[in-house]
């Protein structure tokens, strides 16, 4: 590998990891904001995401100059599709924990419609999904990632018992049904964060053995 290739692809890791940390604030922020009706934390959110959009054009601009200009082969070709589309999922990751803090701003402080247990859950398993994703790609640990992608159906059930207990409670009470209709949204959001957090650890797998299991497992 040539040092300028080396230099390169150290940059992109660097920022791909940059942008992950950001995505795992966003989230913790936006849910702690939501349980705390902290409107200020909500609000800090959706303005910190910009940061996150700009980080996602510049590693998409690094990530095809190195396709174009170096022409990577192997496992660098893989690590460079690897990141570029990993990117696009944590960009989203972002967006979905802006989501949540506007729905923060649009309770303005209303008490909610029941204590906040698994929506917070949810969030810690979609976080700890993406360091493990991303934990996978640093020891290049095939078995790690795999057990990311497993954790998918932990936030799957929670979201679908959120789902059942909210309608329960808009059926006995049409009332709060705005506010139900929004935690649920936010239940929403997080399932979909897992998801995104799925894709990474399937990435890894690509970029470690070069298979795309999405069409072998």
């Amino acid at each position: 590998m040539s040092t300028y290739l080396e230099q390169e692809l150290g940059n992109i890791k660097l920022k791909i990891y940059e942008m992950a940390d950001l995505a795992i604030e966003a989230i913790s922020d936006s849910v702690d904001a939501l349980k705390n009706s902290n409107l200020e934390l909500a609000q800090r959110v959706i303005k910190d995401d910009t940061v996150l959009d700009r980080l996602e054009i510049e590693l998409d601009d690094e990530c095809i100059k190195v396709l174009v200009t170096r022409q990577p082969a192997a496992v660098d070709l893989r690590f460079v599709l690897a990141m570029l589309k990993i990117n696009t999922d944590l960009e989203r990751m972002g967006d979905l924990a802006t989501n949540i803090a506007k729905e923060t701003i649009r309770l303005d402080g209303k008490p909610q419609v029941k204590p906040l247990v698994d929506i917070p859950r949810m969030a810690t398993i979609g976080i700890e999904m993406i360091k493990g994703a991303f934990q996978s790609i640093t020891d290049k640990n095939v078995d790690l990632a795999r057990e990311v992608i497993k954790r998918d159906g932990e936030i799957d059930e929670l979201n679908i018992q959120v789902y059942r207990e909210l309608f329960s409670y808009m059926a006995e009470n049409p009332r709060i049904m705005s506010q139900s209709l929004g935690l649920i949204m936010v239940s929403k959001a997080l399932e979909r964060i897992g998801d995104h957090a799925t894709n990474i650890a399937e990435r890894a797998i690509y970029y470690i053995k070069g298979v795309d299991i999405r069409h072998t497992d």
